[in-house]
């Protein structure tokens, strides 16, 4: 079997035991250390390192994935196809600084004839970017938010120059020359029902994220912020596949209470980017599938897919749904009317209650899945219970999506965060393999998403759609 070689450079903190700590766990992985060096920076509490690895399986996104989750390694960088790769560990930042600064990484000339494209993904405490050319990463950033910090600010919107400031001031530090981006990708937020596609940024949109319904999620910051960025380099900016696309069959709208009907707000980038994987997996055209997705995350949505269009989905953020590491998902209506009455909570206090501070973390005290199952392997039967019943109502809407492909189903594709437990993917596998082959993908691809999607028009494969134009409503 032919043994590989990849080009290692780490920085590092200069913590007691760094070294050995590296070391082990390459050899803990099964890899080959072939050299190593190590050097000063201009920085006295960091450290450049040099690694040569040899192993069969050394493939570039385990090895930095697997490096990145030791806390004494801040960044590392490969190269691919002749172009280097950075990754940086996440980084818990407050309002003014982070608390660890990291070395500038340089990222690659571009080379000619290629398209840069930055990604912008804002989540509730964290925010993601990333820098593409064409279809290979360059740079890959997550900031973490200090929580205190951001409610400092106020609203979610308010949040806009915390966070922007973030990723400019990483891109100045990797070296991203601010000519050299030919278009900036932002995460869409709750912005009107439209179709699946990619968008260009404009008043109108922009407009619509400053209303308060639209302003719940930090998701409605990516347009902001992408907006922004690019009006300054004179670039253009869009959204692919916000969380409000709206594919659903006319049958999965009403509810049975008029004047209350479904909505369609769910992980559309991340499910349609890993079905269309999927399919080509398979040799197929996503538009000839017929797929049920489950996004498992901090909220949870499963979409039946059909010939490209989600016909039918949960809405999370309304409560549809199974219960998530910190929502309720369905509650009887009734005791949720009284509770409601009861006095004891605002209008606001309720609805967080329902969306953020339900389901486990409301059982257990954390919305963390490897907390839960460290509690569990230490003999914790009501984790366990809390889990397996969690996983068993995943299970329940994912059979309830293949009805609505009529029980003729492609492929179940898990996805999102808790698809990295092989505990909660298989309680899940074993009630609902025998409708479909099921497959994993765990983690999420949207900044990948995004980066393809605007790849897409600037090669003129796919033109921009209008967002004004292309809104549609139910009568």
């Amino acid at each position: 079997m032919r043994r590989e070689i990849e080009e290692v450079e780490l920085s590092v903190l200069n913590a007691p035991g760094v070294l050995d700590r590296v070391v082990g766990h390459i050899r803990h992985e099964g890899w080959n250390i072939k050299r190593l060096f190590v050097d000063e920076t201009e920085q006295p509490r960091i450290s450049h390192m040099e690694i040569s690895i040899e192993g069969t399986h050394t493939k570039l996104a385990q090895v930095m994935e697997h490096l990145l989750n030791l806390d004494c390694v801040l960044s590392a960088s490969m190269t691919l196809g002749g172009r280097k790769v950075v990754r940086r560990r996440e980084i818990k930042a407050p309002a003014d600084e982070m608390e660890t600064p990291i070395p500038a990484a340089a990222v690659p000339d571009k080379p000619a004839g290629v398209f840069r494209i930055l990604t912008i993904n804002p989540g509730s405490t964290s925010t993601k970017f990333a820098v593409y050319d064409d279809e290979t990463p360059i740079l890959v950033h997550t900031v973490r938010h200090d929580r205190d910090a951001l409610a400092q600010c106020g609203s979610i919107l308010d949040q806009k120059d915390l966070r922007k400031d973030c990723v400019t001031r990483a891109l100045r530090e990797a070296g991203v020359g601010p000519h050299t981006v030919d278009a900036v990708a932002g995460r869409g937020g709750l912005l009107k029902p439209i179709e699946s596609g990619v968008y260009r940024i404009g008043a109108a949109m922009l407009q619509d994220l400053q209303y308060a319904a639209a302003a719940v999620h930090a998701s409605a910051l990516g347009a902001v912020i992408a907006s922004e960025i690019a009006g300054t380099l004179g670039r253009p900016a869009y959204v692919v596949d916000p969380i409000v696309v709206d594919e659903m069959d006319r049958h999965a709208k009403l509810t049975g209470m008029p004047g209350i009907e479904r909505a369609s707000i769910f992980h559309a980038l991340n499910q349609k980017a890993i079905a269309r994987r999927l399919a080509d997996q398979l040799g197929k055209p996503y538009e000839n599938c017929r797929f049920v997705v489950a996004h498992l995350g901090g909220g949870i949505t499963v979409g039946a897919h059909r010939y490209g269009r989600v016909i039918d989905v949960n809405d999370a953020i309304s409560g549809e749904g199974p219960f998530t590491p910190e929502r309720a998902g369905h509650i009887p209506a009734v005791p949720l009317i009284r509770l409601c009455y009861s006095g004891e909570y605002t209008e606001a206090e309720m609805v967080d209650k329902v969306i953020k501070n339900s389901g486990m973390r409301a059982y257990l005290g954390t919305n963390d899945l490897r907390k839960v199952q460290k509690m569990i392997n230490d003999g914790d039967e009501f984790a366990a219970l809390v889990m397996d019943s969690m996983a068993y109502q995943v299970s329940k809407e994912i059979g309830a999506m293949a009805m609505a492909l009529e029980a003729v189903v492609d492929a179940i594709i898990l996805t999102g965060g808790l698809a990295h437990s092989n505990r909660f993917t298989g309680a899940i596998k074993q009630r609902v393999d025998k409708l479909a082959p099921v497959y994993v993908f765990p983690g999420e691809d949207e900044t990948l998403a995004l980066s393809s999607g605007v790849l897409r028009v600037l090669r003129g494969q796919e033109a921009a759609a209008d967002y004004e134009a292309r809104q549609f409503f139910l009568d």
